[in-house]
Order: structure tokens, then sequence, then C-alpha cells
């Protein structure tokens, strides 16, 4: 199993300024309510108790109905992979990583042109991120543009299953018919509705919109997904300044308050639904209207809802490995570093948004091998210093003494390995003139090479003939 890092360490709110951002959402909740596009979510939540208004489709929940459901929702969900050394288990402050869908542009690899993405550059991108050590689940990172847009999320699913065996989450670009069509694809490669119920190989991202309106079909895929007891993550995107409140805290009662109104819908649904809380931290740039990934108050924003979901005891949705910049430079780094780093350190369950330039537009397959190098680099930071007699190697420095060297000593060869990270893009060439003729390549021109092998060499274990032809019979566009 892939046992993700221990975070939590970063904190900024206090027990009592919790308390207050919670009682906040029990009351944005139950005196403001949702508006929830959506009949049958409508008469659920009418029969639970809360106050529906069927002609203006708004919904007032009772603390008491809030509160029951965040009871009835699992504090640690399991995730699985086609391979079950790909498995992990969200709980507590545990750390894991992986990519985003939706990005319509890609840097491509021979060119470096901005250019449209495909279907195929989501199965590269599958395939890269199964072959990189620290990406723990995978997601499409581009939409597929190529792929007709009644059965997007069907293109997506095939090309996640066929080019992983980590877990896979897919996008809700669709209501129940085409979501129940995502399910029956997960269930041919799971082996069955009962595997995959007691394995689930398959997530679902589902985006409501900012400020609190559930629409039709995102409802309707949420409610499909809770019904096979999956695992499902329900996000939005309140844009601090636009569709959130300019003030920090009132973005987190209002994103928060909007995970937890789908989490009652889902436990109403199905009590015990796997559900993964929080919404994706971004502000508006006062003077673009840009959606600003690399701002530093969606660091706070992240870290904010962790201490919040660590204090309810919930799974929690994270960002970290995205920038604003438009092309692979120094901005690009800062701000994913930066974001990573803070996300990792919050205890941030699920880190998501790797490789995303161009505030989302666009994504690069090269930024998610350098992410991937920055992650093994903050892992090393999370696994902390060990203190025990041998590392305190009082022995060790009476044997050296003055002037001397440990580099021959058994201690060394010993703690090699658990005490030093290894990198494997970052240049460490003894001089300049050594680097020069290695070929004087910067991080991006390392990566792109490391892509490429992956691209070549890699192997993912293929579907079997049977699942594969069900695949392609799901994929069919049926004429109207």
């Amino acid at each position: 199993m892939r046992t993700g890092f221990e975070g939590g360490q970063l904190k900024i709110l206090t027990k009592s300024k919790l308390h207050a951002i919670y009682l906040a959402i029990l009351d944005a909740l139950e005196f403001h309510g949702v508006r929830i596009e959506c009949e049958p979510a409508l008469k659920l939540l009418d029969e639970a108790g809360a106050t529906v208004d069927y002609e203006q489709q708004t919904v007032l929940f009772p603390e008491y109905l809030v509160e029951e459901s965040l009871r009835k929702a699992p504090k640690r969900v399991r995730m699985c992979g086609r391979d079950s050394r790909q498995d992990f288990v969200i709980e507590g402050k545990k750390v894991f990583f992986g990519t985003f869908s939706g990005a319509i542009y890609i840097t491509d690899l021979k060119t470096g042109e901005r250019r449209s993405c495909a279907t195929q550059d989501m199965a590269n991108a599958a395939k890269i991120s199964d072959a990189l050590e620290n990406q723990d689940y995978v997601m499409a990172l581009f939409s597929p543009l190529d792929a007709p847009p009644e059965i997007q999320g069907l293109y997506e699913g095939d090309a996640l299953m066929s080019n992983t065996v980590k877990h896979v989450m897919v996008f809700a670009y669709h209501g129940k018919e085409v979501t129940r069509k995502q399910i029956e694809m997960a269930r041919l490669v799971a082996g069955g509705e009962e595997a995959l119920r007691k394995r689930p190989i398959i997530s679902l991202y589902d985006e409501p919109a900012s400020p609190f309106i559930f629409g039709r079909e995102y409802v309707e895929a949420l409610m499909e997904w809770a019904q096979e007891g999956l695992p499902v993550v329900w996000a939005g995107i309140p844009l601090g300044g636009a569709t959130g409140p300019i003030t920090l805290a009132g973005g987190v009662v209002q994103g928060m308050a909007e995970s937890i109104a789908g989490n009652v819908i889902a436990q109403l649904v199905n009590p015990g639904t796997p559900f993964i809380f929080g919404f994706v931290p971004l502000v508006m740039d006062m003077r673009s209207t840009l959606a600003a990934y690399g701002a530093p108050e969606n660091l706070l924003l992240g870290i904010a809802q962790a201490q919040l979901a660590h204090y309810l005891g919930i799974p929690l949705w994270g960002t970290g490995g995205c920038t604003d910049s438009k092309t692979l430079d120094a901005q690009t780094f800062s701000e994913a570093s930066m974001n990573l780093m803070t996300a990792a350190l919050s205890g941030q369950n699920l880190i998501h948004d790797i490789a995303l330039i161009e505030s989302a537009k666009s994504a690069s397959c090269e930024l998610l091998v350098i992410c991937d190098e920055i992650i093994g680099m903050i892992k090393r930071v999370m696994a902390g210093m060990e203190v025990n007699d041998s590392t305190l190697a009082l022995e060790e420095i009476g044997t050296v003494r003055h002037g001397g060297t440990y580099l021959a000593l058994k201690h060394t060869r010993e703690h090699f390995e658990k005490e030093r990270w290894l990198p494997e893009l970052t240049d460490r060439t003894f001089s300049y003139e050594s680097w020069k003729k290695k070929g004087a390549r910067n991080m991006v021109d390392v990566a792109r090479e490391k892509i490429r092998k992956i691209l070549k060499e890699h192997e993912v274990e293929p579907l079997p003939n049977d699942v594969r032809r069900g695949i392609d019979r799901l994929k069919r566009v049926e004429p109207q």
C-alpha cells in the first residue's frame, strides 16, 4: 500500500476561531441555504426535515441534519488501484498527491508551444503519472476536446483506466445517464458490481457552482455515485472577491458550507458514502479579474480549511503544484513549490492541481515530472529528524575527532539511504565544466528527456480483451 506522509505541522487558527467558523457554517446553511436544481434531491431533503421551497429550488438545512450527516460520513476513505499495491487510505492528516482534469491546452512536448489538447494527451499524462513515484492517484489532467461532448467523461475514464494501475478520479461532466455508464465502465475493469464496491478503483470529482448553486447534472452525478457507495469529492470554487467573500474567513465559511451541504445529500442517498470535503482555495486578482492560482491568500485558505477538517475529523480535498505563469519559468516553480509545500505541511489529504499552468487553462507534463521531484523533497522534510543513540553519532564523532572524515565509516553506509534524499532531475554535478560536458541542460530539458523515456519504455498492465470490448461499446454514441 501507499502509506502517505503525516502533515498538519502548519497552523494559523486557534480552536476558538475554528469553532467560530464552524458555527458560521451552520448558520449559513440554516438561514441562507442552497439553491438545488434537482427535483429528486429536493424531495429527499424535504423528507429528511430540511425547509424546501420547490418554486425557488432553495433549501435551508437544519443544524441537526448537517451534524447527523457529518457523523455518517466515514473518517477513513479507502482508494484502490487496479494493482492493490497502489491502494491507500485517507485518514487524519495523511497526505497524498495527484493531478487534475479540465485543462484545454497543453505545452507540446516536441515544440514547446501551446496547443489544444486531445484524448491521447490524457492517455500520455495518465501513463506518466503511473510511472512517477510520488503520484498517488491519477486524474486526466486535460479535457478531451476531440471526444463527443455528450460522452466526454467516458473517453476520460477509458484513457485513465487503460493507462494506469493506480487509483483514478474522473471529472463530473454529465448527469445521471452518462454517470451510470462511467460506473459501468469501472465495474468492467474491477470485475463486477460487488468487486467495485469492495475495492473502489475509481472516484468522482464533482464541482458545484459558487455561490451556493447545485446544478442538476452535478447533483445527479453525486447521487448516482453515492448510491454505489463510491468515493466522491464535492468541492466548489468560491472565488474570493467575486463568487466568494473578499475576506479569507468568509471564504472558508462559504467553501466548506457548500461542501458540507453536498455531504448531506450524499448521506441521505446512502449513509456511509465515502465523502471528501473541501473547496478549491482561489482569490480573484482585483486588477485583472484573474482567478489567481499563485496568490499567497490561497495558501492561508488552504491551511484554514485543513485545520477545520482536522477539527471536524473529516477527509479533505487539497490544492498544490499549480501556477498562473503562462510558461515554465521562475514564477512557475516558485508558485508550484510554495503551494505544494504549504498544502502538504498543513495536512490536506488529497492534494490536486499538480501541473496546471496559466491559471488552470493549460497543463504541462514537464511541470508534472518536476513537481514529482519537488514532492520527493517535501516528503523528506515531512519525514523529519530521527533522534536516537545511533543518529546522535557520538561514537563516530569520537572516532573522527579533529579534521577527519566520516565518508568511509560503516555508520555513514548504514544511514546514507534513509538520511539523504537523492534527486533525479535536480542538477548536482560537481562543477560548471562537468555540467557543460553533460550537455548544459536545465531542469525542463531533463524533465522532457524523462517523459520521452516513460512514454517509450514504461509499460502499464493492459486491460483484458473482453473489458476492452465492453468499454468500447459504452463509448458508442447512440443515434438521435
